[in-house]
């Protein structure tokens, strides 16, 4: 699942948050400029909040969506072409989250949903060169896979000792 999210959270982060710098970075001119606007400075700091927020909640739903059906079509699929193929089609499915999120927090603005609108399929290429990681098939994207001692960490095993039993008494 961490694998999914974080394929999830790159493919719903890359487009819109840019424009929540854009956003946070208007508010903070509006607020600091002398007779700036503060109603203006509020609406942008709100549509960063709202871009921010949403695209990091879409890109865990995404990533969740995407390594759920992954896990799925790999007890199905045999060969990695498959499994790219269904990353494809499920990035596909998935990212019209990130497109409803910048209609939300851009009220409907042009730019931002049109370049969010261009992304679509750069995403869905994204989702499909990482599929056959997500499903744990390959190695060959390190960033997905975790690193260090945490990696190495085994469950000790239980034994008889480890706590002993108290006697129970017969009611």
């Amino acid at each position: 699942m961490g694998r999914g999210v974080r394929v999830g959270l790159l493919m719903a982060c890359a487009p819109v948050l840019p424009w929540a710098a854009l956003a946070l970075g208007v508010a903070l001119v509006e607020f600091l400029r002398p007779g700036g606007d503060t109603r203006l400075a509020a609406r942008d700091l709100r549509y960063g909040g709202l871009l921010t927020g949403g695209s990091l909640l879409a890109g865990v739903l995404m990533g969740l969506v995407l390594a759920g059906g992954l896990a799925l079509a790999s007890r199905v699929a045999t060969r990695p072409g498959g499994l790219t193929l269904v990353a494809a089609l499920l990035g596909a499915l998935v990212f019209p989250a990130v497109f409803a999120v910048v209609a939300i927090g851009t009220d409907g603005a042009v730019a931002p949903l049109g370049t969010t609108f261009l992304a679509w399929p750069v995403m869905t290429v994204v989702a499909a060169a990482h599929g056959s990681d997500v499903a744990g098939r390959t190695r060959r994207r390190p960033w997905l896979w975790p690193s260090g001692p945490a990696q190495e960490r085994r469950p000790e095993p239980v034994t008889a000792d480890a706590a002993p039993e108290l006697p129970h008494r017969a009611s």
